[in-house]
């Protein structure tokens, strides 16, 4: 199977957001959105991105969250046109970011869930995590975005769905399936006040089910520079934990390209392709390696 990996597209059309909107954590993240993401984000590369996965023929689509910038309904809208050449749910899969829950009434209404819940869901809507399955892998869907206190951007598993995460990699193994597990948030620890302010509360719990259970990858987003490790799993054998960073970035005078990976997944093993924005802006080129 081959599937491509992007992440945190941070899409914002102009004059998206009105002055009713700035209320509660718009007012920070507002500023934030303008002083920063519109200077760093760009729709434009975010499409180039859609095209190039699907020149590349991959077999399925992985965005794993912050699709917006302050859960709008013109940010959700954009990113259902931006999104839309990749089709239904059979090539597409989407998992909600910080972003996409950035309000308390975001989260009530369940407007990323009313946006893009048939890519999550098999038919309407339902709990976290779900999964698809394809020839020789299964896609586990989680959702680490929560309602975190002001100023923050923390994630939050828990221990429910912590524990089904770790029955379907099981039962995926039992098939003969490969389990890929997609989260937003990171399990790696960053010196920074983004450590403080945005980490995964329970990341020692998940790190606990992919050691026990049987997954043998972890996509995530979060952070938008790109990140791979390795954590213990499944008899010690080593598993892949990558981050292909912010997509859509593209200020390459501060040294910040957009980037997407693509993964060959086959025989139990995985072969990553990176992929990162032109100096010019307008293509998508290999990374050597």
């Amino acid at each position: 199977m081959r599937l491509a990996h992007l992440s945190d597209l941070h899409l914002y059309p102009h004059g998206a957001l009105r002055p009713a909107d700035l209320l509660g954590r718009r007012v920070v993240g507002a500023l934030n959105l303008f002083l920063m993401r519109t200077r760093s984000h760009s729709n434009d590369v975010a499409r180039l991105a859609v095209a190039k996965a699907l020149e590349l023929g991959v077999d399925h689509v992985i965005v794993t969250g912050d699709v917006t910038n302050l859960a709008l309904e013109p940010e959700f809208a954009l990113a259902a046109d931006v999104l839309a050449p990749l089709g239904g749910p059979d090539f597409l899969s989407m998992i909600p970011g910080n972003h996409d829950y950035y309000t308390p009434a975001a989260i009530a209404a369940r407007r990323f869930e009313h946006w893009f819940g048939r890519f999550v869901w098999a038919a309407g809507e339902g709990d976290y995590p779900a999964w698809k399955d394809f020839p020789g892998v299964r896609l586990i869907l989680a959702c680490s975005a929560t309602k975190p206190p002001p100023l923050c951007a923390h994630g939050w598993i828990g221990v429910p769905q912590a524990d089904r995460i770790a029955t379907l990699a099981r039962e995926a193994r039992d098939q003969g399936l490969f389990p890929v597990l997609a989260v937003h948030h990171y399990m790696h620890v960053q010196h920074s006040v983004r450590e403080i302010t945005g980490f995964l509360l329970d990341k020692g719990r998940l790190r606990d089910v992919v050691r026990t259970s049987g997954v043998g990858l972890v996509l995530h987003g979060h952070d938008h520079h790109p990140h791979e490790m390795t954590v213990p799993g499944a008899d010690g054998c080593p598993v892949p934990v990558i981050g292909c960073g912010s997509t859509t970035l593209f200020a390459p005078d501060r040294g910040r390209r957009g980037r997407f990976n693509v993964y060959d997944i086959a025989d139990g093993r995985v072969t990553v392709q990176r992929w990162q924005v032109a100096d010019q802006g307008d293509r998508f080129e290999p990374l050597p390696g």
